[in-house]
């Protein structure tokens, strides 16, 4: 039996399916904080691209939050489901509030991300 199956059994949350839940939130946060960090220095030097870079960075971040938790969601047998009440039907839900939850922060992350390709941020 797997490690995670061991953890789930025993009512532990596998490091992968806290990552899937956590890992857009994560994302989006850091864009958010280091473009609003670093606009005045990307206005002042020139070097626009640095936005980009934040963004496609974050970007990355939540997809592999994304990853995780459809690693995870594999590792289940395939008895789980939404409905049950098993640890392991519990952890079959954590990975699909994961994904979903990671998938909703890489469109947060394009959306902020879209204004910075067409303004400029010393305006």
């Amino acid at each position: 039996m797997a490690r995670s199956e061991q953890q789930i059994e025993a009512g532990r949350t596998p490091l992968g399916l806290w990552w899937s839940l956590i890992a857009g939130f994560a994302a989006w946060t850091f864009d958010l904080g280091f473009s609003y960090v670093l606009e005045q220095h990307s206005c002042s030097t020139g070097h626009h691209y640095l936005l980009h870079v934040i963004s496609f960075v974050c970007l990355a971040i939540a997809l592999t939050g994304f990853g995780a938790g459809l690693v995870e969601f594999r590792r289940f047998p395939g008895t789980t489901s939404e409905e049950g009440g098993s640890p392991f039907d519990r952890a079959h839900f954590q990975a699909l509030m994961g994904m979903a939850f990671s998938l909703s922060f890489v469109v947060v992350v394009i959306a902020g991300s879209v204004p910075r390709w067409i303004l400029s941020p010393c305006d």
